[in-house]
C-alpha cells in the first residue's frame, strides 16, 4: 500500500510540473493565454510598441533575426527582414508605392540639330535625360534608365511599360523605314523590334510612338537594355523621349 501511495504521489508530482511548466512557457498579459500564443496580450485602451528605430539603425543591427520587426522613423513604416533584406509592410495605400512612372527627355537632338541617320547604320537612339520628370517613380527604384550608359535598367522579374517617341524627318526618300529595337546583350541580342514607314514626303516631319509591356529577366537584369536605331535611307531624327512605367514588382 506504501508502495502504491508513493507511486501516485510521484506521478502527481510529474503530471502537475509538466502542467505548471508548459503553463510558464506561454505568457498572458491582461488575459489568460491562448493555447496557440506563446503571448497573448489583451487591452482595450493601450497597445503594443515595437522598438523605434531610424533607417540607418536598422540597418546596422548585427545579424538580423528571420522575421524581426522594427518601426523605421524616417519612413513611418513598419519594416520586417525575410532572411536577406529588410522588407517594408504595406497596406492597400502604400502598395501604390511600388509601381509608378518616370520619364526622360532629350534635350540634345532638336529639330535644328538632330542626329543624322545614316543609311543601313544601325545606332544607339540617344537620350541625355537633359529633363527629367520621376516624383511619382516607385518608392524602391533609384531610375529606369542611366543616360550615362543609355541603358534601360533591369530588374530580375520586373514588369515594364515602354514608351520610345521622337520625331523623324526622312531626307532622300519618302518611303524610309525606320526600326527600333532594344538590344540587351549576349546571349538573347535585339528584342521588341518595331518598324515604322514614312509616307508624308521628303523633309516632312513624322511622329513615331511605340509603346509595349516588357518583363526584365535574367539577361535584361544583367546588361541593361540599349534602344537602337537603323534606317534604310537617311533621316533626321530629334525630340527624343522615353516613359517608364512599372506594371509588376518582381517578387
Amino acid at each position: 500500500m506504501k508502495n502504491l501511495k508513493l507511486r501516485l504521489t510521484i506521478l502527481t508530482l510529474v503530471i502537475f510540473t509538466s502542467f505548471n511548466y508548459s503553463a510558464l512557457s506561454q505568457v498572458g498579459i491582461g488575459t489568460e493565454p491562448d493555447d496557440s500564443a506563446m503571448l497573448d496580450i489583451s487591452s482595450t485602451e493601450k497597445g503594443l510598441l515595437t522598438p523605434r528605430m531610424t533607417s540607418a539603425q536598422k540597418v546596422a543591427i548585427s545579424s538580423p533575426a528571420v522575421g524581426l520587426i522594427v518601426f523605421d522613423t524616417d519612413e513611418s513604416a513598419f519594416y520586417f527582414y525575410d532572411g536577406s533584406n529588410w522588407k517594408k509592410l504595406v497596406d492597400d495605400n502604400s502598395s501604390n508605392d511600388y509601381t509608378g512612372w518616370a520619364d526622360y527627355i532629350d534635350g540634345t537632338y532638336t529639330s535644328v540639330s538632330p542626329l543624322l541617320l545614316i543609311a543601313n547604320t544601325k545606332v544607339i537612339l540617344p537620350n541625355d535625360a537633359n529633363t527629367i520628370r520621376d516624383s511619382q517613380k516607385p518608392v524602391d527604384i533609384a531610375s529606369f534608365y542611366d543616360p550615362t550608359t543609355s541603358k534601360i535598367i533591369g530588374r530580375d522579374g520586373d514588369g515594364l511599360n515602354i514608351m520610345i517617341e521622337f520625331k523623324v524627318r526622312p531626307t532622300a526618300n519618302t518611303d524610309t523605314k525606320i526600326t527600333v529595337t532594344i538590344d540587351i546583350g549576349s546571349p538573347v541580342g535585339e528584342i521588341y523590334t518595331r518598324d515604322f514607314i514614312t509616307s508624308k514626303g521628303v523633309g516632312v516631319e513624322h511622329f513615331y510612338l511605340s509603346s509595349f509591356n516588357a518583363y526584365t529577366l535574367n539577361t535584361w537584369a544583367t546588361n541593361g537594355g540599349i534602344v537602337k536605331i537603323e534606317s534604310d535611307y537617311p533621316a533626321d531624327v530629334y525630340d527624343i523621349r522615353y516613359v517608364f512605367t512599372r506594371t509588376h514588382k518582381a517578387r
